[in-house]
């Protein structure tokens, strides 16, 4: 996003820009830090008189997804289980509530599922169909119910 000015016709004397930089590995915040300072650097010696600089406000580290997790193999069984077909295990590029839990909890053994498509998350109008909200109901249902015991 970015923000200057105070009227359309007047070039702006300065602005702000907010970039979401969601890490996936092998991303680093450090690698990340040098891809702005570097564009701040090329910016400055383009355009005489110009200053940048930038500050972090979340530093969110990448997750990589582990493939042993004994939650991953329970939920992919109780897919397979619950709908008869089997579970597609993708990896997801963008941040999630899960992700946070797993990189200030540093427990690789979370996991995001859930009904949508990510074709219409966060846009206008978002919806999600009711066989899919059910049918991840009776997944979640079945699990819960399987790593109790009670199944």
């Amino acid at each position: 996003m970015v923000q200057g000015g105070y009227q359309p016709y007047v070039v702006p004397d300065a602005c702000t820009t907010w970039i979401d930089m969601r890490l996936v590995p092998p991303a680093t915040t450090a690698k990340a830090e040098m891809i702005v300072q570097d564009a701040i650097e090329r910016a400055q010696q383009e355009v005489p008189g110009i200053q940048g600089a930038y500050r972090i406000t979340g530093d969110r580290p990448p997750i990589e997804r582990d493939p042993g997790s004994p939650l991953l193999a329970a939920l992919s069984k109780t897919v397979e289980q619950t709908t008869g077909a089997p579970a597609q295990v993708s990896y997801f590029t963008g941040y999630t509530d899960t992700a946070v839990i797993a990189g200030t909890r540093s427990n690789h053994n979370c996991m995001s599922y859930g009904p949508g498509s990510l074709a219409l998350a966060h846009k206008p109008n978002e919806w999600v169909p009711r066989d899919d909200i059910q049918r991840v109901e009776a997944v979640l249902t079945d699990l819960l119910l399987s790593l109790s015991g009670l199944a």
